[in-house]
């Protein structure tokens, strides 16, 4: 191991004494290097207790880039309440999809911080192009939790709330069997275009009448 290296492997509490501009220079080193002990030892960033020091990890996780997201998704079930915001928030901006069970779980988390961050995170997500995930993840919820974290976010963003309310209707989309679909998918394309599922799919299966998001009851027959 360089020396370099040896300096960024050291415990934090090396570090306070060198001030915020080794704090940079530590985060830095490990921002350039990229490489799994150097993820992991930025996820110890922020797990610390200078919020300074977080940001930097925060901001170095973010140039980094989506490849590094599986290093921050164990921390949404364990950590301080700082540090499951700090990675709530990175993998919001990374519009990460594979995030939103956990995040909806911590929508409804005890710490309004922690819960907040949640919420605007599945937004960003949602934006990101990661409606369809909402909706398979919201469907997947009992029904008594859907509508409130339904309306948690289409209280942030209406027309989001409005997409994920259609594709929720969609029994055949929300009964789909692969878990990759994203919204570029042709199926998902296709169901908001207002095409036929059976021109992709073939013939549809009898189902019950879609359910809406926020009750799961049938529709009435008009």
């Amino acid at each position: 191991m360089t020396d370099d290296k040896q300096a960024q492997a050291r415990p934090f509490d090396a570090l306070n004494s060198r001030g915020l501009a080794g704090k940079r220079e530590y985060v830095r080193g490990l921002e350039l290097r990229s490489d799994q002990e150097a993820l992991a030892l930025l996820v110890e960033c922020l797990c610390d207790e200078s919020g300074y020091l977080r940001d930097l990890a925060e901001d170095a996780l973010l140039r980094i880039g989506e490849h590094a997201a599986p290093v921050l998704l164990p921390l949404l079930d364990q950590g301080l309440w700082f540090t499951r915001t700090s990675a709530i928030r990175v993998l919001g901006r990374y519009a990460h999809r594979a995030a939103v069970p956990g995040l909806l779980r911590l929508a409804g988390d005890a710490n309004e911080t922690v819960a907040d961050a949640a919420r605007n995170a599945l937004v960003a997500i949602g934006r990101g192009g990661g409606t369809f995930s909402l909706a398979r993840g919201l469907h997947a919820l009992p029904v008594e939790a859907r509508p409130r974290r339904f309306n948690e976010l289409t209280t942030r963003d209406r027309h989001l709330g409005e997409r994920i309310e259609r594709m929720m209707r969609n029994d055949e989309l929300m009964s789909a069997e692969s878990d990759t679909l994203a919204d570029d998918s042709p199926v998902v394309r296709a169901s908001e275009e207002g095409l036929e599922w059976e021109v992709l799919t073939g013939p549809p299966s009898t189902s019950p009448r879609p359910k809406h998001p926020e009750s799961g009851r049938a529709d009435s027959a008009s």
